[in-house]
């Protein structure tokens, strides 16, 4: 299996995730829209990507990434043109004419569908025309499903540039969407990203908002996923682990995503080319681990840090921050000392942000109330480069 570290996962490359894909099938079935919840680089792009191009029948994928979008109207502009450019709906004749037609009945200037160009005079109610063209669609055709990848960031994104209100109303706006006679029971979503979305979602509004969506977890592999997943990175680049020392390598790992999977078999490989060794120690796996946390890999690593600076301003920030150093290097921080660092910050509502912290990957709370990093490579990471 060919590694494709940074990249989502397509193809042979994919890792099957059939729990993950049953859940969703099970939940789209019953006519329900879908939150995929899961923290950063545990695979839920790879998850959308597949069944975008691998659909079961009956059913027609459109994913798109809102990451980079910031207004409401560029949001529904954007699924729109996603939608009339998609190659799954364009290779299926009776949903393609549909749409074709709709389109042509809705704005009467379009040139062409796939590839689509709009000539446009002033302004375009997006929105409105996604109604319009949903409700061209008939039930019979199938499930046609929305993958809206970074949602949660596109919320994050209004609310820096537009505000609570803006933000709140485009939160509002998607559950209309969502209950639109036109859209039920025909038109899914699948919302999904880096960020949760329930805490963002509380930052500006009531959770009633979102109740309609049904969350489906994307969980780290199991053991056995894991030690299965590693071997075939491995024997892509003809390496080789005993048992004892494929298990002390999951051991060391700790929080089993492929993410972090893909980056040890990289690094193991590179070690063992290196150092010419037909046998592979726990030695090797040691040295492989120190590789893991060199300054190579810190396009793999500051996205976690780095995007901190997007969701928390100011003193929260700087309270965030604190929270991680003092863990990385501590191993734990108790609820007491989260409360210190909040007083010393001047953070009235650091259990929400505590949550978002938990939600994102970045932490875990324990049965004794204590918060660790979920992840040990990711606490070695910030212990060496991140820590003053």
């Amino acid at each position: 299996m060919k590694n494709s570290l940074g990249n989502p996962a397509r193809g042979e490359a994919f890792y099957p995730r059939d729990s993950e894909l049953k859940k969703i099938y099970r939940v789209l079935d019953k006519g329900t829209s879908i939150y995929l919840s899961a923290p950063r680089r545990v695979g839920k792009t790879s998850i959308l990507k597949h069944i975008e191009e691998f659909p079961q029948e009956g059913y027609y994928f459109v994913y798109v990434i809102t990451e980079s979008v910031d207004s409401e109207k560029e949001f529904f502009k954007v699924i729109f043109e996603a939608i009339i450019r998609s190659e799954a709906i364009g290779n299926l004749s009776k949903l393609y004419d549909s749409i074709k037609n709709g389109i042509e009945g809705i704005l009467g200037r379009v040139k062409t569908v796939y590839h689509v160009e709009l000539r446009e005079k002033g302004e375009t109610d997006y929105f409105q025309i996604l109604v319009d063209l949903f409700e061209k669609i008939k039930k019979e055709y199938g499930h046609v499903v929305i993958l809206i990848d970074e949602f949660p960031q596109t919320i994050q994104n209004i609310l820096n540039k537009e505000g609570e209100k803006a933000a709140e109303h485009f939160i509002q706006k998607n559950r209309e969407l969502r209950h639109n006679a036109y859209v039920l029971d025909k038109i899914h979503f699948i919302y999904t990203g880096s960020l949760s979305l329930f805490p963002m979602v509380e930052k500006v509004t009531e959770l009633t908002a979102v109740n309609d969506l049904r969350t489906v977890e994307v969980a780290p592999l199991t053991y056995n996923e894991a030690q299965d997943f590693l071997i075939k990175l491995l024997e892509f680049d003809n390496v080789q682990l005993e048992e004892s020392i494929l298990q002390y390598t999951l051991d060391r790992m700790g929080w089993l995503i492929p993410f972090h999977l893909q980056l040890i078999a990289q690094e193991i490989t590179d070690v063992y080319e290196t150092n010419e060794e037909d046998l592979i120690t726990s030695k090797e796996i040691d040295q492989a681990y120190d590789q893991i946390v060199h300054l190579r890999n810190k396009p793999q690593f500051e996205p976690y840090f780095a995007r901190l600076a997007t969701l928390f301003k100011g003193n929260e920030y700087a309270f965030v921050f604190e929270v991680l150093e003092f863990i990385a290097s501590n191993d734990i921080i108790t609820m007491d000392k989260v409360h210190d660092f909040g007083v010393k910050h001047t953070v009235e509502e650091t259990r929400r942000t505590m949550d978002i912290l938990e939600g994102d990957g970045y932490l875990f709370k324990s049965e004794e109330k204590n918060y660790r990093y979920t992840s040990p490579i990711l606490q070695m990471w910030c212990r060496k480069h991140i820590c003053k």
